[in-house]
Parts: structure tokens; sequence; C-alpha cells
């Protein structure tokens, strides 16, 4: 297994509109989720009740290569200016457009390249010296 590091994930403030506050969950995987990043919970902001909770995008994990350093957190989450939509951008690049009605996400953009192990051109441990 390859082992590596990571700095802390990005600090995305919450987006509140219409009384509900829309926030990155970063541990959704201890809430029985299947993967830990790439969720979005609204809640009521004034009781602090979650609503809901949805899957803005999946991460596609390598078992071979540590797990946390593949999580893909947000960078961006912001209102759409005339919309009732969320713009939501992670650590790869993508972007994705968040319908709250819906609870269903757009990307924005081509996808983000995951690059795994064995694809040509991807440097092993025994080439890195």
């Amino acid at each position: 297994m390859i082992r590596a590091s990571r700095g802390p994930p990005p600090r995305v403030p919450p987006v509140v509109h219409n009384g509900v506050r829309y926030e990155q969950i970063m541990n959704a995987d201890a809430l029985g989720y299947d993967q830990v990043t790439g969720y979005l919970a609204a809640v009521d902001d004034k009781s602090g009740a979650r609503l809901w909770v949805a899957k803005v995008y999946d991460v596609p994990i390598d078992e071979n290569i540590e797990r946390d350093v593949q999580d893909t957190f947000f960078t961006k989450l912001e209102l759409v200016p005339g919309k009732n939509q969320l713009l939501i951008e992670n650590e790869a690049g993508e972007k994705f457009i968040f319908d709250p009605k819906l609870r269903s996400a757009s990307r924005v953009g081509p996808p983000a390249r995951h690059f795994r192990l064995d694809d040509p051109g991807v440097l092993g441990e025994d080439d890195i010296k």
C-alpha cells in the first residue's frame, strides 16, 4: 500500500437560504453512508434539525493507496445568483450544480481525472528515487 499524507480539508462555510443551512458532511461514512466525503446536508437553521442528506458526487477509491488522501472535500459551496441552486466545487476541480428541491446534482464540465497505480504513465514506488 502506498502511504501518503494530506493537509487538513478546506474550510468551506455553510450557505443559509430560506431558513435552511446547507453544509458539507465531513465524515459521512461514520454516519452509515458509503463514503467519507461528497455529501451535502440540509439543516433547519433555527432548530438545527437535519432535514435530509444527499450525495453530490462519487469518490472512487483505489485500495492500494492510503484512503484518507483520496477523500475529496468541497472547496466551494455557494448559492447560484437568482436561482434556488447551489454551486459546489471539490478538491479534484469538479463543479456541480445542486438543486435542493430535487435533491440532485449535475456535473458542470468534464469529470476529474482520478489516477490509479495501474494507469500508464503513473510512477510507482520503484520509479521514485
